[in-house]
């Protein structure tokens, strides 16, 4: 199996205890596909070989660890739970799946995964285009889980400092936090988790969400969370990157904080008076 180490890892910073993971989940995956399917190996590179395979060697081979081999061939099939359904008519077959804790012999929706995948896998694939394949898919997949795992810390952290806000999925602009849960409306806050790469974007897109609010919610405060990971903890001059955000103050946004800097948050939101629940006991 090639070496992991030498792909791209651009979220490395954000998110090391993803790529370690997944490092483990391929190994796991590399003995399972050599058990169950023939090897070529007179190439240069090692070549899975799924022409002769039928259904039972699918099945064999997810039931041997669903934990890995189910998500592996839907990221190398391209059948995500949606485009399963779409096409074949069984939905959330990953999650039926990955949460199974009986054999898939007899289960129906194993079965007719297993035969899917014997009719439109490629005659064979190399390991490393496997590999390489799940990795990268598997990476966007955790990048976006990841960011809508940090906006709901943020919503939680600010409930239990005793600030009771929602995600406006049903106000303009669909805000990630708002402050207090009815209106009026104090604080309309946005979260963005950002790489060096996309940096100046992601700070476009605060100053376009703060423009909307201040259409949307003229009298409420607008806060953007930048949560830049290993990258602000080594950065000389915060404010300078402050400054990038809200384009030295020209902007509509009231505030910036970072990701480590959630003490100053509530310290603002005290110093703007903005609603705060009374904690008894």
């Amino acid at each position: 199996m090639s070496d992991m180490s030498d792909w791209p890892r651009p979220s490395g910073d954000e998110l090391p205890e993803l790529y370690e993971e997944t490092r483990e989940m391929t190994e796991r995956a590399d003995g399972i596909l050599r058990d169950y399917f023939q090897v070529d190996g007179s190439g240069s590179m090692d070549r899975i070989v799924f022409d002769d395979a039928g259904q039972d060697d699918f099945l064999l081979a997810l039931n041997a660890d669903h934990e890995v081999m189910v998500p592996l061939f839907q990221k190398v099939a391209g059948l995500p739970d949606r485009e399963f359904e779409r096409q074949y008519g069984v939905g959330g077959i990953g999650q039926r799946l990955k949460g199974r804790k009986s054999s898939f012999k007899g289960y129906e929706p194993a079965e007719r995964f297993a035969e899917v995948l014997s009719n439109i896998m490629p005659d064979s694939l190399s390991l490393e285009s496997i590999f390489y394949t799940f990795f990268k898919m598997r990476e966007s997949d955790q990048r976006r889980f990841y960011r809508m795992r940090y906006e709901e810390d943020i919503r939680e952290f600010l409930v239990e400092s005793g600030y009771p806000n929602f995600k406006g999925n049903s106000l303009p602009e669909e805000p990630d936090f708002v402050i207090p849960e009815s209106e009026p409306y104090e604080v309309i806050g946005e979260v963005r988790v950002i790489q060096r790469k996309d940096r100046e974007k992601r700070f476009k897109e605060f100053r376009s969400e703060a423009a909307a609010a201040a259409t949307n919610f003229p009298d409420a405060r607008f806060v953007a969370i930048a949560n830049m990971g290993a990258y602000i903890e080594h950065h000389d001059d915060r404010e300078s990157l402050r400054d990038g955000i809200t384009k030295d103050g020209s902007s509509e946004i009231d505030a910036v904080f970072f990701h480590d800097e959630r003490d100053e948050l509530l310290d603002q939101l005290s110093e703007w008076g903005v609603t705060r629940q009374t904690k008894i006991g």
